[in-house]
């Protein structure tokens, strides 16, 4: 009896301990229960979340908790969180369904939310960026710039992607509105091309009078009125997600993109060029381009010497392109007679030239409003021009160079302490080589006074070279020199305050400034 009740507890039990056994192998199989095998613990920031099987793709699952949290916000959101999983394998360990991993990640991560970002059009010219909520805000903003210019509203804004452009980038720029009398233009144009293409091999403005006066009046093909309008900066425009109080409103940034900031250029030298002029030109002061580029002498320009010019510029330009029609008294290029004995700087008048009238029809480009360039595309010839006769030398004149290697630019051509500075100075140690600014004929070479030790040099063109000041001299008089060649070592003797070269050229028998004609 009491073996049959033994028995009979023993079946019971080992039915119990089956059941659980089938239990835990069921979960085991369904991935709700590790047995013993691998699993993953997930975590953000440290915090746990949950344990998952290891063919879960965990980072997919936090991608699309992010993506379901952006949705339900429709909006962009930053977060700011690190996640990391952990390889485990603890024996009964409850696993996450994928399913519910992704909820508790949303409810995780929804506390990580650092701020939502909105969609945006954003328009970038330069360094300008400005953020509009649709593009028809776009479009609205620049119209707004090219009203400013488009008097007859004839123009519209256009989108293009342009060729090598990265994705998701347009391009804005203006177009013009399509008219009534657009078939009856391209007709005409479609006549000159004709004309035109029977004058290949012939120069632009040739081509340009001898249409003219094959034609009953060139009048009839004046081009006039506005021919083309654009921005003269890149204008890009693409999609982005910003802050809520980064958005601008059409009319304020149409103010801020054509208001006028100063920016920094590049203007070089030209031959002849004085500071006063340059200033004027762009606007500015002398006294500020001498400061920014640390001039100390107005006079000191050379050709080719590359300024610095802060000029009040907007962001954004109107380039337009204008027909004009006016008249003028012109002058036709005069007939050049070679003589091969002068120089190319020297020329005669043989016969006065006699001045015409002319009706001519440019066209012009202004950007801001300020030309920029200027082309005669047609004329009408009133009165006829008669070419000046001018005799002019094919000999390419001497250049001159700097007397000396380095030295410090101390005192400029002009009046100073009083009396006339006739040329200028550069300090430099005692025993510095001077050297021959050109070729030519030593005439003097001997102590002169205020001058001190001094070398002066005839040369072809008919100028000449004065050396002051040096300590010793190592020409003579009669010798030729070559460009180039020491002459003298520089020094302090004569009329001087320290050791210095002191540099002039006479042009006709008067003293002119000498950085105005040496080539360095």
């Amino acid at each position: 009896m009491n073996k049959r009740l033994k028995d009979k507890k023993l079946l019971s039990g080992m039915i119990v301990t089956g059941g659980f056994l089938i239990i835990l192998a069921g979960g085991a199989l369904t991935q709700q229960t590790a047995l013993g095998q691998s699993y993953q613990g997930v975590y953000i920031d440290g915090i746990f979340v949950g344990y998952v099987a290891e063919n879960v793709d965990v980072k997919e699952a936090i991608r699309k908790a992010r993506r379901e949290l952006a949705a339900e916000s429709e909006k962009r959101l930053c977060m700011d969180y690190e996640w990391s999983v952990k390889t485990e394998k603890k024996p009964f360990v409850h696993l996450e369904k994928k399913e519910a991993l992704e909820e508790q990640l949303k409810n995780v991560l929804a506390e990580k939310t650092i701020e939502s970002r909105e969609r945006a059009y954003t328009v970038a010219i330069g360094s300008y960026r400005g953020n509009f909520t649709t593009i028809d805000e776009v479009t609205d903003f620049l119209n707004q710039v090219r009203k400013k210019a488009d008097e007859e509203d004839a123009y519209t804004v256009t989108y293009q992607s342009l060729e090598g452009q990265i994705d998701g980038i347009l391009t804005a720029d203006l177009k013009q509105k399509e008219s009534e009398d657009d078939l009856a233009k391209e007709g005409e144009k479609e006549t000159q091309d004709i004309q035109a293409s029977s004058l290949a091999g012939v120069s632009l403005e040739s081509a340009t009078q001898l249409l003219d006066a094959v034609t009953s009046d060139a009048a009839d093909f004046y081009e006039t009125g506005v021919l083309d309008m654009a921005f003269v900066e890149n204008v890009e425009v693409y999609e982005n997600y910003v802050q809520p109080d980064a958005f601008t409103n059409p009319c304020d940034a149409a103010a801020e993109v054509t208001k006028e900031k100063e920016s920094n250029k590049i203007y070089v030298v030209e031959s002849g060029d004085c500071l006063s002029v340059i200033a004027l030109d762009h606007d500015t002061k002398v006294a500020d381009i001498m400061a920014l580029n640390g001039l100390e002498n107005a006079d000191s320009l050379r050709e080719g010497q590359e300024l610095i010019i802060a000029v009040p510029e907007p962001d954004l330009k109107i380039r337009l392109t204008v027909g004009e029609v006016y008249e003028e008294d012109y002058e036709e290029e005069p007939v050049i007679k070679e003589n091969d004995s002068w120089y190319t700087n020297q020329e005669e008048v043989l016969e006065e030239g006699v001045a015409g009238h002319r009706e001519r029809n440019d066209i012009v480009v202004y950007e801001n409003g300020a030309e920029v360039s200027r082309e005669l595309a047609h004329q009408k010839i009133m009165t006829a021009a008669k070419a000046a006769v001018v005799e002019r030398g094919t000999i390419v004149p001497p250049t001159y160079i700097k007397p000396l290697a380095g030295g410090r630019f101390t005192s400029g051509f002009g009046r100073r302490w009083g009396r006339m500075h006739k040329g200028v100075d550069w300090a430099c140690p005692i025993g510095t080589t001077v050297y021959a600014s050109c070729a030519g004929t030593v005439i003097q070479a001997s102590y002169n006074g205020g001058y001190g030790n001094n070398v002066v040099i005839s040369h072809a063109d008919g100028r000449l070279t004065r050396y002051a000041h040096n300590s010793k001299l190592l020409v003579k008089v009669g010798q030729k020199v070559e460009q180039g060649e020491p002459i003298a070592l520089s020094g302090s003797t004569g009329r001087s305050t320290g050791p210095h070269v002191h540099f002039e050229i006479y042009i006709g028998g008067a003293a002119v400034n000498p950085l105005k004609y040496i080539s360095n």
